[in-house]
């Protein structure tokens, strides 16, 4: 019996078979990135969802003029509760880098302090209330750019 080519047909099913794990290793590697990476935007996704939601509901109440002080502080808190603003701010902290932490933080206090401006009778025109918004305006485009640099693939 030729052992050489007994030898020959061994190397060759385990290279193949060494070559097909290295090949499956690196695929699956991908995989997992790619849904990480998914996962994270669609954290991103709804965190800043819930901001839009969260401005849009403390600026309607910022322009009922005729809401009593108490019901538009009553109003303004219940707008940052209702659109889970704090869950998904949660869900980005969990699985966001923590470069996007410091800037998401910062977004999150001005809502606040526009919540508080209007909940003690700011209104629209108003210095501090227009401050608010260009914060929470410059604050979003930080956070966006911060956040597509850290969903962009390597």
């Amino acid at each position: 019996m030729e052992w050489t080519t007994f030898l020959a047909a061994a190397v060759g099913a385990t290279a193949g078979s060494l070559g097909t794990g290295v090949a499956e290793r690196f695929r699956w590697h991908r995989d997992v990135s790619e849904q990480e990476r998914q996962a994270l935007q669609a954290a991103y996704v709804d965190f800043l969802d819930a901001v839009k939601r969260t401005s849009s509901a403390i600026s309607q109440v910022a322009h009922n003029g005729t809401l009593p002080l108490e019901d538009r502080a009553r109003q303004a808190r219940l707008a940052v509760d209702q659109h889970g603003l704090y869950e998904k701010q949660a869900h980005v902290e969990l699985c966001a880098p923590q470069s996007v932490l410091p800037l998401m933080n910062e977004l999150v206090r001005a809502l606040l302090f526009l919540r508080d401006e209007v909940g003690c009778g700011g209104t629209p025109g108003a210095p501090k209330y227009e401050g608010a918004w260009m914060k929470i305006h410059g604050d979003t485009a930080q956070l966006r750019e911060a956040m597509r640099t850290t969903l962009s693939r390597k």
